[in-house]
């Protein structure tokens, strides 16, 4: 399983340097390996990793991902998993805090920004242009560098993709994001391992096409803020039109999702 991991994640690297036909073709070669008969079995969607979160010195967050996996936060391994990797490690997450306007972990490397995943962060890009035939920069553009997913999975030939992320952002600013992109999807409450979730779900049957060289699609939404932080967790499965060509393996992703969905607990720290 780490030999397969390390080739996951090599794949990856890879991808930020290749063209959208390379992209498509790349990701379509290394899912391929792994989408076969049996291929979503053990290791792949049957175990997690499990996080704890100390945050802002109010709640305790817990949540699982899969194994293949690897959110983003600082953390350390408290079991130092080897050779039974593929079990699922539990990481101590360093406290999530906020500072001087800032959302921060305690503990962590100085230049580690915690806040590209959390808060939006524009940063201003060059452009390029054709000066008299020499390519050259020709001004700047603003673009959103923050508000990054903690946790993410992708599957080309089957066409799931898995994010969570964690946001600086009221509900009803997130309800009204994703109306903006997804008009599709329905919206409704729902209550799961004492959790009440908004949820914005696409019905299967009105999944669109994939983007070419991409995983995935506007399939399901839940979020739920974190008590009165004003932090909101977000978690997506991802789907498309061509998930209904994989049943089995949609089925599973759907059994997945539910297990992280049920993962999630918010304790208070407060007596």
């Amino acid at each position: 399983m780490e030999n397969k991991t390390a080739i996951f994640v090599s794949c990856l690297a890879l991808l930020a340097t290749l063209s959208a036909c390379g992209v498509e073709q790349e990701v379509k070669r290394n899912d391929d390996r792994y989408m076969q008969p049996g291929a979503l079995d053990g290791p792949l969607t049957g175990f997690y990793d499990t996080y704890r979160i100390k945050f802002l010195d109010k709640y305790r967050v817990t949540h699982q991902w899969p194994v293949i996996g690897n959110c983003k936060y600082s953390k350390l391994p408290t079991l130092g998993r080897k050779n039974d990797r593929y079990k699922g490690e539990i990481y101590a997450v360093d406290d999530i805090y906020e500072d001087s306007g800032g959302t921060k972990q305690r503990g962590a490397h100085p230049q580690w920004n915690f806040d590209r995943f959390v808060r939006s962060v524009k940063v201003m890009n060059p452009v390029y242009g054709q000066v008299n035939g020499v390519r050259q920069k020709t001004g700047e553009e603003e673009i959103e560098a923050g508000l990054q997913s903690l946790c993410f999975e992708s599957w080309y030939a089957t066409s799931h993709s898995l994010v969570m992320r964690l946001h600086k952002r009221d509900l009803e600013t997130w309800k009204a994001f994703n109306t903006q992109f997804n008009q599709k999807g329905k919206w409704s409450e729902q209550r799961v391992a004492g959790n009440v979730w908004t949820v914005q779900e696409v019905p299967e049957q009105e999944l669109s096409s994939r983007a070419r060289g991409a995983a995935g699609g506007w399939f399901q939404s839940w979020l739920m803020p974190i008590g009165d932080t004003g932090y909101t967790i977000s978690l997506q499965l991802g789907a498309s039109q061509e998930s209904m060509q994989h049943p089995e393996a949609h089925a599973r992703m759907k059994a997945m999702f539910r297990h992280l969905i049920e993962s999630i607990k918010i304790e208070s720290l407060q007596p």
